[in-house]
């Protein structure tokens, strides 16, 4: 008895052990995650790292790679400048002493950028004004360290707050000096070293939403300054701006326009709540991606039209699907994934308390299923074991990174159900199944409700497990507020 006792401690500290080991994505051979295809301007700097988990260290290669662009083999940092437009199909390779893997990579040099949805870091919801350079540097670390990056996540985007009291005396922007005492050029080259980019954000008022100084009327010589700078994404707000949308598709197409001739290839992220339906003129004033909804907070659902909790987003984000496609995507918002009720910015004073791991997870699945842009908005130097699994599940992932860029259509809602259907590149397609009631759900899942006809191996994205074949239909049971995600192929 006392050594079965003693075996069974032994297993369950090794279980321990294991989940509290972040880097079991470091292990195996190379497997490749994120974006196929990635987009750039024409002479202008290029920088994709190849997103690849397995055994460190891993030996890179890249065939056929256009002229101008180089990679490091030790780390997967392709660099350079194309100068001619085009598709550029690569042959990249991930090897190390467990095995080699190999796919295809496109670099589309043209008018085109965020051809998937962007995936990374920023700091609103969980720090709001309390940032600075160090802490930023700290979330890069913990993105290489906890394996994110090569799961595909690119971004560490500052949000508001990092502003100095006001502009110089040629009206450029300039960085909180006690936040920033190397400036942001420091920040952007330390992000570049670990294969990530740097955003920022401004607002196409007078003033941010914190009361900082914002873009209007210094558009141009903002968007050099973030050029200079090396930033790579830029977050555009509409506070204490006007509030027709005839003046904010002038605005977001002054600050597009600027943009798109910096000289550098900058993401434009459209943000002005979904109050002007932006799905309708993203693409048409630069933008890449549009907020298509207010602030998400810390809560699963709010008797309130005032506040928006993860299921008034997704009421209002499912209905939106047929606006979205590669560079021009529909943004729910920020994940709060594993913020836990301890976001500055989404607990609202501490009177919203959090979400269940379920509930977290589902968040995450309906976001990968809209093909929405990934900005986790906890503190990544903390992360517990839920948080880590969600945000770095590769199955689900590739749903969100999957190049054909469909967003799910909502295909049924009865009885507290939602079931959401999304077509894949390879031909199979993505079924998320919802219970939004306070009870334990069973469902059939019917081939007749997919549009499917015929045998089809059923696959299990968040259990990594086959789900047995569906023909005719699938039997599943669902917790409350879970949220079950299947890849269908025949």
């Amino acid at each position: 008895m006392k050594r079965l006792s003693l075996l069974i401690t032994c297993v369950l500290l090794a279980l321990f052990t294991f989940c509290q080991n972040k880097n079991f994505l470091f292990e195996g051979t190379p497997v490749f995650h994120g974006a196929k295809i990635v987009g750039n301007y024409p002479n202008t700097d290029f920088m994709f790292t190849i997103p690849a988990t397995g055994d460190r260290p891993i030996t890179f290669g890249a065939d056929n790679l256009p002229v101008g662009l180089s990679l490091d083999p030790s780390s997967g940092i392709i660099k350079g400048k194309v100068g001619n437009a085009a598709e550029y199909k690569i042959k990249v390779s991930a090897q190390n002493t467990k095995g080699k893997a190999e796919e295809e990579l496109k670099i589309v040099v043209g008018d085109n950028l965020c051809l998937t949805p962007a995936m990374g870091w920023n700091s609103w919801n969980v720090f709001t004004k309390n940032i600075d350079e160090k802490m930023l540097m700290e979330m890069a670390d913990a993105m290489v360290a906890n394996g994110m990056r090569d799961e595909g996540y690119q971004y560490i985007n500052i949000d508001d707050f990092w502003h100095s009291d006001s502009r110089d005396s040629l009206g450029r922007p300039v960085p909180d000096a006690k936040k920033f005492p190397h400036g942001m050029k420091y920040v952007s080259d330390y992000m570049h070293s670990k294969g990530l980019k740097l955003g920022i954000y401004s607002c196409a008022g007078n003033m941010t939403c914190g009361r900082r100084f914002g873009g209007y009327t210094y558009e141009e010589i903002d968007a050099k300054s973030y050029a200079e700078w090396g930033i790579d994404l830029l977050k555009y707000d509409y506070c204490y701006a006007p509030p027709s949308q005839k003046v904010a598709v002038e605005r977001y197409s002054k600050m597009g326009n600027a943009l798109k001739h910096s000289g550098r290839s900058i993401v434009f992220s459209i943000c002005e709540w979904g109050f002007r339906k932006p799905w309708l003129w993203t693409a048409k004033v630069g933008g890449h991606y549009s907020r298509s909804t207010p602030d998400i907070m810390d809560t699963w659902k709010f008797p309130s039209i005032f506040v928006y909790s993860t299921m008034a987003i997704i009421n209002r984000e499912e209905k939106l699907w047929k606006y979205a496609g590669p560079g021009h995507w529909n943004d729910p918002d920020m994940l709060i994934v594993g913020n836990y009720g301890k976001g500055n910015a989404t607990s609202r004073d501490g009177i919203f308390k959090g979400m269940t791991d379920a509930e977290y997870r589902s968040h995450f699945s309906l976001w990968c299923m809209f093909s929405a842009p990934l900005l986790a908005s906890c503190d990544l130097r903390k992360m517990n074991d839920a948080t880590s699994t969600i945000l770095t599940n590769p199955e689900i992932l590739a749903i969100d990174q999957d190049e054909l860029g469909e967003q799910a259509k909502p295909i049924y809602k009865l009885a507290g159900i939602r079931v959401y259907l999304k077509h894949l590149k390879d031909g199979s397609v993505a079924v998320a199944v919802l219970n939004t009631s306070k009870s334990t759900r069973k469902f059939d899942l019917k081939e007749n409700l997919l549009g499917l006809s015929g045998t089809y191996a059923v696959h299990d994205v968040w259990q990594h497990a086959d789900a047995g074949t569906l023909k005719d239909k699938i039997s599943v049971t669902i917790q409350s507020h879970e949220t079950m995600v299947f890849r269908i192929s025949k």
